[in-house]
Order: C-alpha cells, then structure tokens, then sequence
C-alpha cells in the first residue's frame, strides 16, 4: 500500500453531511471510472443518518477509499480535514449530493499528462441538475492562461468560483485553507489558489491555469442547500470574497490601459456583477455596505472612458444608495406585475 500512495496521482476529497440518499450516487460514479490511481477521502463532518455507516462500508470494501470521522465543522473545516489526510500529487472535490460523468478522470488525467505545467484545470460541470429552469452546462473552449487575472476576466472566473470541477497540484494548500465557518466558501479561496491573492507571508505565486472541454462534473440541484436558501450573511461573505478578489485583480492589473482596453466588456461585466451582489444584499437586509472598492474603480474605468454598462453609469449619476432603493422598487413594481 506504501508503494502505491507513494506514486498515487490524485487525491478526491468527498465531504459527507446528511446525504444518505445520494452518497451511492456519488461514490459510485468515481468507482466506475477507468482511471483508477486515485485515494477517495470520506469525511463524515458528524452526520447523524446512515452515512457514517455508508462510508465504513465503502472504506472497508475498497482500500483505495478512506472514512475520517470527525464533529460536525461544516464544508470548509471537512474539506481542510482531507486535504491535511491527501497524498495524491493532486487533488479535486466532489460534493457527496453530486457526482461525476463515466470517463471524465481518465480525460483529465490525459489532459494533465499532456500539458504538466499545470496547476489548476477546470472542467465543464452541469449546474443545477434538476432545477426547473436553471440547468444549464458550463463549458470551456480548451485554452491555457498563465496570468490568474486574465482567466479570472476573460472566462470569467467569479461566476464560477466552484472547488467541485476542478483539480488542483496539492502543493497550491501549503498555505491556503477553506474558511472554517463561512458560507460561499470557494468565493473567498479559489482567488489564493490561483495566485490572485497573495497567501500570508508570501509573494504572488504565478500559477498556471488549463480550462478544458474535457470531463463533465454533475451538480445536483439542492432545495435545501446555501444556493437555493442564501441569507443575508451567506450573501454578504459572497461579496466580501468577491470585492478581495477585486482589489487584488486591479493591482495586478496595475493602470495599464491597453489590458483595460482589451478587457473592457470583461471588466464592465466583472464590476456590474459585484453591483448586483450589492444590490442583492440591500434588497434583503435594507443594509448599504462598504462598497469603496467597487466605486474606486468604477471610477478609474469612466475616466478612462470605458464604461459601457448602464448600472455603473447610474452608479456614478444617482449614487449608490439611491441605485439600491431604484432596484428594490423596480423589483417590487415586477413582482407586482
């Protein structure tokens, strides 16, 4: 078994929380994979229905697959318990209410093997299986990026900021963790992973990003989940991740205008989905926040003369706070409709 850890590939990391109904779904989508150098890491974060049991059965019928028990810390803390546990040269997620298509592992693997310098590829996932009218594939035209902000603005990165359909070089957690306790989650970690910002006590690191047509991951619609039921607090960690990875995509960006130039759509649509997010939390809370970042460049952007978005235009006219209560009534006037 030493032998075999010792030149294992890849690490999949499965946290386990109250999915009795779906976990055979998922194991069993990765067991029926040809690529077959892989460790499976259970985590069970303190499940009370027949989980624990599910993942002792599985851990002792294959010794490929490891059962962690441990208390109940939510995502983050079961998914940094599996990554301390991994000792594939890479590692990816899957979530045990989801699932992967017959033959994706082999299809990335190859792609990995094919182009090695790679630290992050993203895969297409099927979002929202299930849903009544948001299913929908995201997929991706093949194509390599070494510079983190030019896949975060060009494939639009921020909209798709999932752990789930994507394989990491374990090497990028030497420093970086899923924050324990927080929802949207991945919003406040992917930006670390990929070098957009800095880890503590470190530079930059320059990591090289694959985006591939390759695979397929399938998420499941949860009526029950974060995404279907967001709060007021689920949506304000989704900001606070988003306006960091802002900061951190302009000063990487520096104030070039020919990147502005080139990226001018990108960035108008980077910056107006931030604008919703805010508006988003009024519109819940009645709360205006701290939204300086978003106004900064907003602003450096229209005097450059590139804004072409309607919202920030409104933005810099009416103002912030008279923008939300703008979108609250035209909300409220649709409803009513």
């Amino acid at each position: 078994i030493i032998t075999i850890f010792a030149s294992m590939k890849l690490s999949i990391i499965i946290p386990v929380y109250q999915t009795q109904d779906t976990i055979d779904r998922c194991i069993e989508s990765i067991l029926q994979q040809s690529f077959t150098d892989y460790e499976i890491i259970l985590v069970d974060d303190g499940s009370d229905d027949e989980c624990s049991l599910l993942c002792d059965k599985y851990s002792q019928k294959d010794r490929r697959i490891t059962t962690i028990h441990k208390k109940n810390g939510g995502l983050s803390d079961a998914r940094n318990t599996g990554i301390k546990h991994s000792k594939g040269k890479y590692i990816t997620f899957i979530d045990s209410d989801d699932a992967i298509q017959n033959y994706t592992l082999q299809a990335l693997m190859d792609e990995i093997n094919k182009y090695p310098e790679t630290d992050v590829l993203e895969y297409p996932i099927m979002e929202r299986i299930g849903h009544p009218y948001k299913e929908q594939l995201l997929a991706f035209t093949p194509r390599n990026y070494n510079n983190c902000w030019e896949y975060w603005l060009n494939e639009q990165g921020y909209l798709h900021t999932y752990a789930c359909n994507k394989i990491f070089r374990r090497c990028l957690f030497k420093n970086v963790y899923f924050p324990k306790g927080k929802t949207f989650e991945d919003v406040q970690t992917i930006p670390f992973l990929i070098g957009l910002i800095p880890t503590e006590g470190t530079f930059q690191q320059k990591v090289k990003i694959r985006v591939t047509n390759k695979g397929c991951y399938l998420y499941y619609w949860n009526n029950k989940g974060i995404t279907a039921s967001a709060k007021y607090e689920d949506l304000l960690s989704l900001y606070i991740g988003q306006s960091m990875a802002l900061i951190h995509t302009f000063k990487t960006i520096g104030n070039r205008d020919d990147i502005m130039q080139k990226y001018q759509l990108s960035i108008n649509i980077y910056l107006t989905q931030i604008l919703n997010v805010l508006m988003d939390l009024f519109e819940v809370s009645g709360k205006y926040e701290n939204c300086a970042p978003l106004i900064k460049y907003t602003k450096l952007i229209n005097n450059k003369g590139l804004i072409n978005s309607l919202k920030l235009k409104l933005l810099l006219i009416i103002g912030y706070k008279r923008l939300c209560k703008l979108n609250r009534l035209i909300h409220k006037i649709y409803r009513h409709h």
